[in-house]
């Protein structure tokens, strides 16, 4: 089969509602030079899927056992014959020139590893919200010590040489797998940034999260836990300091929310839960704890009373 230049990945258990219009946006795009590679990860409707893809010509269906997120993508990222890699979900919408402008970018950037842009909300009704991230372009340092977000994996375009170099996503992860992803990714390269909204992220009840805040915190900071063992023994000593800097940069984000949380629970009368909380975040950062304190509350005593 002639190589492409693009590789686009989908992973899918099911036949959405929404897979048609996934794939259609795939086909108007205006770089026509992609193949498109579809995992089905134990869908309970083979033939669906197979006949929903057929809309796209030359789209390859590769039969999975259903294993999580992490492994068919690798799966499909190991059958790619695209210079680049980008993954589509079955559920979002590509504006009809994410392609194109992310080879634009990465062919103008020959030393970066990824290309990332904005991401809007879209709603189960085709609606179109506000955004889910804005991309700038900062500094691989900035990225990496986290005083600016991580991309979202649907936001991304990788090098595809460069995606399997640092290792594809870890299967070994729950949540987080693409945070993961980025921070190896920025250890041994750097981002380029496309600022403008070039993917829609469907959000609707099949894909809200029900993971408690905390619970996805917990789960961040074993992802950097084990980053940091990686950068102990990175070359540079800048990327040790960079993980440690975003390690703190969430826990004091953390500390501050569950100061909130802790609030309303004791306004609620749940006065065991919101001790949970103020004490999870005096652990977490101390100093952060006790300035958030200070501020939620002083903020609510300056409000007028209510007539």
């Amino acid at each position: 089969m002639v190589a492409r230049r693009v590789t686009v990945v989908m992973s899918t258990n099911r036949v959405s509602p929404y897979l048609p219009e996934a794939l259609q946006s795939l086909k108007d795009q205006s770089f026509p030079d992609w193949e498109l590679i579809v995992m089905d990860n134990g869908s309970p409707d083979p033939d669906g899927v197979r006949d929903a893809v057929s809309a796209v010509p030359g789209a390859e269906v590769v039969p999975e056992a259903g294993h999580g997120v992490s492994i068919p993508l690798n799966h499909g990222a190991a059958l790619a014959r695209g210079e680049f890699l980008t993954f589509l979900d079955d559920d979002d919408v590509w504006l009809p020139d994410r392609l194109e402008r992310f080879v634009t970018a990465l062919d103008a950037a020959p030393d970066a590893g990824a290309a990332y842009s904005s991401v809007d909300f879209i709603d189960s009704r085709g609606q179109r919200g506000e955004p889910l991230f804005v991309a700038a372009d900062e500094t691989r340092r900035d990225l990496l010590a986290g005083r600016y977000p991580f991309p979202n994996v649907v936001s991304v375009m990788y090098r595809r040489t460069q995606f399997l170099r640092v290792g594809g996503f870890n299967p070994a992860l729950h949540y987080a797998e693409d945070t993961d992803l980025t921070f190896r990714m920025l250890q041994y390269s750097r981002m380029v940034a496309v600022p403008e909204v070039l993917t829609l992220y469907r959000r609707h009840e099949q894909n809200v999260t029900r993971v408690l805040p905390t619970e996805l915190h917990d789960a961040s900071r074993r992802m950097i836990g084990m980053q940091l063992w990686g950068a102990e023994h990175h070359p540079d000593p800048g990327v040790l300091e960079d993980v440690r800097a975003n390690l703190d940069a969430l826990d004091a984000r953390d500390s501050a929310d569950s100061v909130g949380v802790g609030l309303d629970r004791l306004r609620r009368g749940q006065v065991v839960g919101a001790g949970r909380m103020f004490t999870r975040a005096v652990r977490l950062d101390a100093p952060v704890a006790v300035r958030e304190v200070t501020r939620r509350v002083g903020n609510r005593l300056r409000r007028p009373a209510a007539s």
